[in-house]
């Protein structure tokens, strides 16, 4: 049997799934540790690996807490390998460096956007990041205006892959859970999703493979550019029932 179902709402992650993570956040890294590491090589690679990066490769693995986690779980991390830095030292550090970080849009995201708020969906994001940082970052590309409700992991929601943020969006938008998509590109974000109730679509614009999100995606799409046709355009999505 077949019924149509129609989606009211999208909630997007940010970093990985609107923005291109290597492209973004590669630079960053690669930064913060020339800092840290005052221009030794050998120091950056050995802190990068722990860090789950490749400092030769420009490259974050799969593996880092840099792609899932919050900030203040990377700057513990950060803490525990540059003994000499206090924890006041190295926000203030990151921060500098976030803020001059220029995010990579996977497409052109203000044409992408304006077509799905104009097929009437409710529009949401929701970060692992903080809320000011993603204020900030969607600001500066123009885009903010087009989201409904925005969350990071200080906005008094927890962080993913607890569901409570991406249920907080429904309960702002008066959609159900079983009316929305979560887009995301780790683990984290489709744990989330499922654990909310939601129709979750991984996108592999970020580090994970498609194998390491299977088990937690309703669908797989390369990217978000891929998202109106795979949920069939104006609302409407095909499911057995």
């Amino acid at each position: 049997m077949t019924s149509r179902k129609r989606f009211k709402g999208i909630i997007f992650d940010k970093d990985g799934t609107l923005f291109d993570f290597q492209s973004t956040w590669s630079p960053m890294m690669v930064n913060l540790l020339n800092v840290l590491c005052r221009g030794d090589r050998e120091c950056s690679r050995q802190k990068g690996y722990l860090l789950g990066f490749d400092f030769d490769k420009e490259l974050y693995l799969p593996e880092s807490a840099f792609i899932a986690g919050t900030p203040k779980q990377f700057v513990e991390q950060l803490l525990a390998q540059f003994k000499g830095w206090s924890e006041v030292e190295l926000i203030r550090l990151l921060n500098e460096i976030t803020e001059a970080t220029k995010q990579v849009e996977v497409v052109s995201l203000e044409p992408f956007l304006t077509k799905l708020q104009k097929a009437g969906y409710a529009l949401g994001v929701a970060t692992n990041d903080s809320e000011e940082d993603a204020r900030r970052q969607l600001g500066e590309k123009g885009i903010l205006k087009y989201f409904d409700f925005l969350a990071g992991f200080n906005s008094g929601y927890g962080s993913k892959p607890d569901p409570d943020m991406l249920l907080a969006f429904c309960q702002q938008s008066r959609i159900h859970p079983a009316e929305t998509v979560m887009v995301g590109d780790s683990k984290s974000d489709l744990v989330a999703g499922k654990r909310a109730g939601m129709f979750t679509v991984a996108v592999l614009s970020g580090v994970a493979k498609s194998e390491d999100l299977a088990q937690h995606a309703n669908l797989i799409i390369q990217d978000i550019g891929e998202l109106w046709d795979a949920l069939g355009g104006e609302c409407i999505f095909l499911l057995d029932g």
